[in-house]
């Protein structure tokens, strides 16, 4: 009875509690983590592969030397020399199992790495459309446009998880992105694409690239984080020294082998000739 409800209140603005320093050390954890998962989940691929004690190359290896000291002990058994070549066989259709199961795994990388490109793209693109909607919006309004901030950073974590990203802010509210070593992905309202190269060096490979303002600019060597940096580290860690090893043991094996032959006479007192035989680089 003495007084009015409600006068003298006013809402002057709506604040958001947010805390750039926390937010990007939780992008940079999801996106750690999310290669090393990725490169996790490859790495088991390649164990599983090899690992088999019984099945494995170390065994069909043993059973060849074991075949060859055979026939070095009974040099005129014919049986032998069957095993032997029976055995020399197993371990050429082992090691290109191998190298095929390699290969299917190196092209479902080289896929994967073509579809990350594709999505952060369209990440990108997300980031820079709600830039210009956020400038519009507070340029019109001198108010922050919350609803469209904490969208700008849900897409900002999401793109962190397919590769390491950094951030800076704008004072017309607009957030810059960038990726490798400062590469632009993304400024004010314009966001540069991601995509696949082949590789100049590897037919069996692609390259990252940045296709913006002028030539593409190849950023795969300076690439972590997130599932692109999982695949790449996955890639040049384990699958291409697996893929050389197993060239560099057939390429071994055959040389040795061979040389051996080319040292010796054969039932008919010829000189020996290649066992193996191994295909250009």
């Amino acid at each position: 009875g003495s007084g009015w409800v409600g006068t003298g209140v006013d809402v002057a603005t709506v604040r958001r509690l947010y805390d750039e320093l926390i937010a990007g050390q939780a992008r940079n954890a999801g996106s750690g983590f999310q290669q090393l998962d990725t490169f996790s989940t490859y790495a088991s691929r390649i164990d599983n592969l090899f690992s088999d004690s019984t099945t494995g190359l170390a065994a069909t290896l043993q059973n060849f030397v074991s075949a060859v000291q055979t026939v070095a002990t009974t040099p005129s058994s014919v049986p032998a020399r069957q095993v032997l070549l029976s055995q020399a066989q197993s371990l050429v259709n082992r090691l290109k199992s191998y190298d095929g199961s390699l290969a299917t795994i190196n092209s479902q990388i080289n896929a994967q790495l073509q579809s990350e490109a594709s999505t952060i793209s369209t990440l990108a693109g997300n980031i820079a459309n709600l830039n210009a909607k956020i400038m519009a919006a507070q340029g019109v309004n001198q108010q922050p446009p919350n609803s469209l901030l904490d969208e700008r950073d849900k897409l900002l974590r999401d793109l962190a998880t397919h590769v390491s990203v950094t951030s800076v802010s704008q004072s017309d509210g607009s957030l810059n992105v960038f990726i490798g070593t400062g590469q632009v992905l993304v400024i004010g309202g314009s966001a540069a694409a991601i995509a696949t190269a082949p590789d100049q060096f590897d037919p069996a490979g692609v390259r990252f690239v940045v296709q913006g303002v002028g030539p593409p600019t190849d950023v795969t060597d300076s690439l972590a984080g997130g599932t692109v940096g999982g695949l790449l580290q996955f890639r040049s860690q384990m699958l291409d020294p697996a893929r050389n090893a197993i060239g560099q043991t057939a390429a071994t094996v055959a040389a040795l082998v061979n040389g051996q032959q080319a040292a010796g006479l054969d039932l008919q007192g010829q000189q020996g000739t290649a066992l193996f035989a191994v295909g250009e680089a």
